[in-house]
């Protein structure tokens, strides 16, 4: 048999495709057989997509495909806490709608009329890395049946609030349970119903144990802080939460007298008092200690939970005014990096923070508890950065729409406008809960 004709019979016997020389060409006409079948039954262009076009559809396919959830390394490695507020042309309104919001009237600034819109605008750009705004169906997906409980002062309520708000947008929550004292808010609960699961709570506690006074009653100049019983409700709920943001630390630099084991242990700032003055420091870094030593002596081993707590966002009333002056925070745009620094006391506040939640995640390690995870919110520098950001004098709706502001008025330098810089920290959030898998 001639060579012609050897390799006609070998073809009939094997298929064309079966010898050696032919495999690879075969091959390659295979795949972009299956290639063209798949976007021919599964891909909806409405018009004819160019070979070229094929194969970058499909490449961008198996990218995206591959890419959820994002890595976690480049997040890891970033130190998000040090950088600088970039104006940003393409954010164009705000993020939610706070008039249709169950959140605090007086953090409406859009609706109480604050009249520069700026702080809608500004967004942080870590030194050396980036990160992205959260995405609130992505978020509500990472979350699905768990619970995220804000704990602490009315920061953790300013954050809490501003993230319902822009969940809002995605699915509508039902609020479920809020108490409703003379001074308000002290526990909201929202979930958002199947299939997210997802609920989220304020717990009004602003020195995570148990005090009289201020705490209980703005009308009282002075406080008892009871230093060994932390407060209720959290502690009894703390079992079935699965992700826990404390935000604790404008109380502490007050007049009080401290008691621990039924005694008098020290004072701060109490002149009329014969006792020894503490200061707060000690008395901030012993309830932060005793807080997390707590959460991990409570927390199961079987459940994964997240606990971050997040460092002292600082006022900015201006030096130059009385608190109640109508231009006591009124600047319109964020410091440039040499305009502030971080003021001593809350350079002290944070390190307490950054060495406490150091010591309880090692000792969540020790104890064979990895499933607890430590982390710190660390936005003390990005808030200095951001007199802009507060409500000032715009505290109700439609505050001065027909009048100027008069030069003697209460004002709040302290909480954040939502939509506003507070969102900032729940973009930080979700990267933890990202890279964490909780």
């Amino acid at each position: 048999m001639g060579a012609a004709s050897a390799g006609t019979q070998e073809l009939a016997d094997h298929g064309r495709c079966s010898h050696p020389r032919k495999l690879l060409g075969c091959s390659l006409f295979a795949l972009f057989t299956l290639t063209l079948v798949y976007f021919i039954f599964y891909s909806p262009p409405p018009s004819f997509i160019s070979y070229a076009d094929l194969f970058v559809q499909l490449k961008t396919h198996e990218a995206t495909k591959n890419s959820s959830p994002p890595p976690p390394q480049a997040w890891l490695q970033c130190d998000y806490s040090n950088g600088k507020w970039v104006w940003d042309d393409s954010i164009t309104g705000p993020r939610y709608d706070s008039e249709n919001c169950d959140m605090k009237s007086t953090v409406k600034c859009v609706v109480n009329g604050k009249p520069d819109k700026g702080y809608l605008h500004w967004r942080w750009q870590p030194a050396a890395c980036n990160f992205s705004a959260l995405n609130p169906a992505e978020f509500l997906r990472l979350v699905r049946g768990k619970q995220l409980a804000f704990v602490g002062d009315s920061t953790a309520r300013n954050q809490a609030e501003a993230l319902v708000c822009f969940l809002s947008t995605v699915a509508r929550p039902d609020t479920v349970h809020r108490y409703e004292e003379r001074l308000g808010r002290k526990f909201w609960r929202w979930v958002f119903p199947a299939p997210h699961s997802v609920n989220i709570s304020t717990y009004w506690s602003p020195l995570l144990v148990r005090a009289e006074g201020p705490s209980e009653d703005y009308a009282m100049t002075q406080q008892t802080v009871i230093l060994d019983a932390l407060t209720e409700p959290w502690t009894a709920d703390l079992g079935s939460m699965d992700i826990m943001m404390i935000s604790a630390g404008h109380w502490f630099p007050r007049s009080a007298m401290y008691y621990e084991d039924g005694e008098v242990v020290g004072v701060y700032s109490r002149p009329d008092v014969n006792k020894t003055d503490i200061g707060y420091l000690g008395v901030y870094r012993k309830v932060i200690r005793r807080t997390l030593e707590y959460v991990n002596a409570k927390s199961s081993s079987a459940g994964d939970k997240l606990v971050v707590v997040a460092t002292i966002a600082p006022a900015h009333f201006d030096s130059k005014y009385s608190w109640n002056h109508r231009d006591a925070c009124s600047r319109t745009k964020p410091f440039e990096e040499a305009e502030a620094e971080v003021a001593t006391t809350d350079a002290e506040m944070r390190k307490v923070i950054l060495e406490e939640v150091e010591t309880a995640a090692a000792a969540a390690v020790g104890t064979q508890r990895p499933g607890v995870r430590f982390e710190v919110l660390d936005v003390t520098k990005m808030a200095t950065m951001r007199p802009d950001g507060h409500p000032g004098p715009y505290l109700f709706a439609h505050s001065y729409d027909w009048r100027p502001v008069p030069e003697t008025v209460g004002n709040d330098c302290l909480h954040w406008c939502a939509p506003g810089l507070v969102d900032t920290f729940n973009d930080i959030l979700m990267k933890m809960i990202v890279t964490g898998g909780s």
